[in-house]
């Protein structure tokens, strides 16, 4: 495995790199140093630990976002700076607890712009103090970078010669190489700075030979579209002819000499006007029909398709609903005066259609 390891100095920097091949480191280089080249696929970068507060917080059974959540309540307790300014990560559990660490948001960012300007986006950042082990009492001790770093097993710090003795007291602190320690947590690191507003966007890569494909597929799917429309055109066409010879065919029959077209016109002479007799007669018996005590006393049928229907009806109600259920029927109807007649009135409807 390939990977580079950037190191980031207190002053917001780029401080050194290593360059690390199958778990051994074959390059190491300053600030000033050109990269290597190529940069391995792999790039990884390590916070200062004095930039870094490192808890331990009992957050097990959590989901990542759930765990964040969590750690940031229990940070705004306790921190003195306001929670909107403070970055929180939370690591992997290990044992009944889950290391949570700290830096302010302006330092994250401006530690990723550093590296930017170097063409360096790390797939991700950890803390110094969690690189090395765990352990189970008092404290470890190591070189990270260009600190002294010291890991108990709920927190991790860089050391302060004036500050240490008071924070270690008599607790037991062991050497250990930062070396290795370093190689070991690029195999399973405990605990990503580049989580949330901070996770690392994934780049989308084109695949253009399966763009090609696609695209090769779409010109297929069309023509072979484009094909069945001109084959169902050309049916529907052979359909049409067909039925015009049949229709000629028939005229001949019925009358020798005649054409369709001459065969229709004599068909719409003998229907009538308008809609014809047939369906202004049934349009005005099913009006009828659903209008009670309505009567029908003459019908007239002209050339024109005008339905002239003389009506008897207990009242002018009842003639205005037959006339509402004609129009509904889509026909026009206009009514004569109606005249009183032994109880009843008696009127005329003129009914027409389109």
């Amino acid at each position: 495995m390939s990977a580079l390891l950037l190191f980031i100095a207190p002053e917001d920097r780029l401080a050194g790199w290593w360059q690390i091949d199958d778990g051994a480191v074959v390059a190491r280089g300053g600030p000033a140093d050109p990269l290597p080249s190529p940069v391995p696929a792999r790039v990884i970068a390590v916070a200062p630990a004095a930039a870094v507060a490192i808890h331990g917080a009992e957050l097990a059974g959590l989901a990542p976002a759930q765990a964040r959540a969590a750690a940031r309540l229990l940070v705004a307790e306790t921190s003195l700076a306001p929670i909107e300014t403070q970055h929180v990560a939370v690591g992997e559990a290990d044992g009944g607890d889950r290391p949570v660490a700290v830096v302010d948001t302006a330092r994250m960012t401006a530690w990723l712009e550093a590296l930017g300007r170097h063409g360096l986006d790390p797939e991700a950042v950890l803390p110094a103090p969690l690189v090395l082990p765990r352990p189970a009492h008092g404290y470890v001790r190591a070189e990270i970078g260009a600190e002294t770093v010291l890991r108990s097993a709920t927190t991790g710090f860089a050391e302060d010669r004036e500050l240490a003795p008071l924070i270690l007291g008599d607790a037991p602190v062991v050497e250990t190489d930062g070396e290795a320690a370093l190689l070991a947590a690029l195999a399973a690191p405990v605990l990503d700075l580049r989580q949330g507003a901070f996770a690392r966007r994934r780049r989308l890569r084109i695949d253009w030979a399966h763009v090609r494909r696609l695209a090769w597929t779409g010109v297929a799917v069309a023509t072979v579209t484009l094909l069945i429309g001109l084959v169902e055109i050309a049916r529907f066409e052979a359909a049409a002819d067909r039925a015009l010879a049949e229709a000629a065919a028939m005229a001949a029959a019925a009358a020798p000499g005649a054409s369709p077209a001459m065969l229709e016109a004599r068909l719409a002479a003998l229907r009538g006007g308008g809609l014809g007799f047939t369906a202004t007669a049934g349009a005005l018996v099913a009006a009828m029909q659903a209008t009670p005590n309505v009567e029908l006393a003459a019908l007239d049928f002209a050339s024109d398709g005008l339905l002239r229907a003389t009506i008897l009806a207990p009242g002018a109600a009842d003639v205005e609903a037959l006339r509402t259920r004609l129009r509904g029927a889509g026909l026009t109807v206009e009514a004569t005066p109606f005249q009183s007649e032994q109880g009843r009135i008696r009127g005329e409807l003129r009914i027409s259609g389109q």
